[in-house]
């Protein structure tokens, strides 16, 4: 079996510029949620954790003194400084960085963000711990992820379907084993929302460059899936065109 981080490596590494353009990524309702959230301020210093191609860490860099955007995969980052660079954003810095295993001090940020990434964790409760441990008391820590619902079955399945389209995903948490990560970290909860986002199916397959036959599989699996999954993932066609929904959680947490 593939080392994890090798795994997220070599599939977020061919498929970097994907994310750059990628709408749900660079657009998503969550982005611009995240920054009314959090409120940034002037004086801040923030860590994007998986920043990706660099989107979240972007969306803050015009409100905030200084931004820190880390990701395991080296691709991910060029993506993302070249984004930066484009765009005319001095006031980040890109560094390589496992989210497990954080290469930072205590109490360090005044923000740490993470969106739309922990689902690729090997150990989501480490990372949660980390992030928790660079952030200053009475800092916040705001996490945007993909969210199941909490029965074992229908949660089984939805990531079962993630999976086969993207082999580097591990699991997506219903939004109650999301708040006690948060609170086995020492992050109280000040804000939690949950809000569904629908897919265009082919460029969702196609941004993790899926094989045809997967791609047939993957739909199979949305229109053929037991009742609880499809009220879930709500799947429908227009024309020639399939469409789903996929679910994601808000959580902000502040450091006690």
């Amino acid at each position: 079996m593939d080392d994890p981080n090798r795994l997220i490596q070599k599939q977020f590494g061919a498929h970097a510029n994907n994310y750059v353009t990628s709408q749900v990524h660079a657009q998503g309702p969550s982005l611009a949620r995240l920054v009314e959230l959090t409120q940034p301020q002037k004086d801040w210093v923030v860590l994007d954790i998986s920043t990706g191609a660099g989107h979240t860490a972007l969306a803050f860099a015009p409100h905030v003194a200084r931004v820190l955007a880390t990701d395991l995969t080296p691709q991910m980052l060029d993506a993302a400084r070249q984004l930066a660079t484009e765009r005319a954003i001095t006031n980040i810095e890109f560094k390589p960085a496992d989210a497990h295993a954080l290469p930072f001090g205590e109490n360090t940020y005044d923000l740490v963000t993470n969106r739309l990434a922990l689902h690729h964790f090997t150990d989501a409760r480490q990372a949660m711990a980390e992030m928790a441990r660079v952030c200053k008391p009475g800092g916040r820590v705001a996490l945007v992820d993909n969210i199941v619902p909490p029965e074992k079955e229908t949660a089984g399945y939805i990531n079962r379907f993630e999976k086969l389209r993207d082999p580097s995903h591990q699991w997506a948490y219903p939004t109650v084993r999301l708040e006690a990560m948060f609170a086995d970290a020492g992050l109280q909860i000040v804000h939690s929302e949950n809000f569904s986002k629908e897919l265009e199916f082919d460029p969702w397959a196609e941004r993790m460059g899926v094989s045809a036959p997967v791609k047939t599989q993957l739909r199979d699996l949305l229109f053929t899936a037991p009742a609880v999954v499809r009220e879930f993932l709500a799947p429908r066609a227009d024309a020639a065109k399939v469409f789903f929904q996929l679910h994601e959680a808000i959580l902000i947490g502040r450091k006690v």
